[in-house]
């Protein structure tokens, strides 16, 4: 008999999980958060989650948070033998995650016990950390802090950006835990170990006014908060946000200046960030060269 499942999640990163798990098991329904106005336009927007099942004819449920008897129903009525939870996005009481014979598992986008929380992947690239990982964890009521199934670690390269770790990791947490739960078919038991709590770090959620570059911080410091959040700046009364870039040392300069014409800026430590991919308030992504086409500035101009 092929292992019941049901599915929570909402955003792309649960997406790869979501399409082995439909391939390989009996996926009797999906969770995900209410479609909701977006965008400029106020159109109503589905999850990518809600889009798969509604193209698969996968059965969808989309309760508020889970307060409600019904809501809670529609769960049990699955009668499935494991919840599998992806970056879902609402807090699941104890009753949720007892509902189903081998409980509700997690995939998580870091090394648990480090960086539990809404922000692990951004968080890593900040703290200069040159490793990261998924982990597969049996839920429990605490935040992410369930005993841990299975890891699989990958390294943060200086070149890797938040989006290319938050796609690798989404491929390999669908990898993950299809291991698990065929492992749960096979012998019909989950084998976990708890997380060491003297290791515990969290990823708040991030702030908007963290993603705001500080001119008087080091280039790797401005560096790691480009990759992991897009930081921005302001010139001509412009936010100009910068996606990628690359650091330099150069000769002691104050820092907040464009030092020449390729748009580099000075910073902390003696070094200037030299920008590859930026985007104007209003427009759309572009490389270095295209935006210096139809972007006016002076030389030893100031940025904030």
């Amino acid at each position: 008999m092929k292992l019941k499942v049901a599915f929570m999640g909402t955003p792309e990163f649960a997406i790869p999980a979501l399409e082995l798990i439909y391939k390989s098991f009996d996926l009797v329904g999906c969770f995900t958060q209410p479609s909701r106005p977006a965008g400029r336009g106020q159109k109503i927007s589905h999850s990518p989650i809600k889009n798969f099942c509604t193209k698969n004819n996968i059965p969808i449920y989309t309760p508020e948070n889970f307060t409600k008897k019904e809501e809670i129903n529609s769960l049990k009525n699955l009668n499935c033998d494991v919840l599998v939870v992806a970056a879902y996005g609402i807090i699941l009481p104890k009753e949720i995650l007892e509902i189903c014979k081998f409980g509700a598992l997690n995939i998580h986008a870091s090394l648990l016990p480090r960086w539990r929380g809404a922000a692990p992947i951004q968080r890593a690239i900040l703290a200069g950390d040159e490793k990261t990982g998924i982990t597969i964890m049996k839920m429990n009521e605490k935040l992410d802090a369930g005993n841990i199934i299975l890891q699989k670690e990958i390294e943060i390269k200086k070149e890797s950006t938040a989006q290319e770790i938050h796609d690798q990791l989404s491929i390999i947490g669908g990898e993950l835990i299809i291991n698990v739960l065929k492992e749960i078919e096979n012998i019909g038991k989950i084998n976990s170990k708890k997380q060491s709590e003297a290791k515990v770090t969290y990823a708040k959620k991030i702030k908007s006014e963290e993603t705001k570059i500080n001119w008087n911080n080091s280039g790797e410091e401005i560096l790691r908060q480009i990759k992991a959040l897009g930081g921005w700046f302001l010139i001509n009364n412009q936010r100009i946000k910068i996606f990628d870039a690359g650091v330099e040392k150069v000769n002691d300069t104050s820092p907040g200046l464009i030092i020449d014409k390729n748009f580099s800026i000075s910073c902390g430590n003696n070094e200037i960030i030299k920008p590859k991919i930026l985007q104007k308030s209003g427009s759309i992504k572009m490389d270095i060269n295209t935006f210096l086409k139809g972007f006016r500035f002076k030389i030893k101009q100031k940025v904030e």
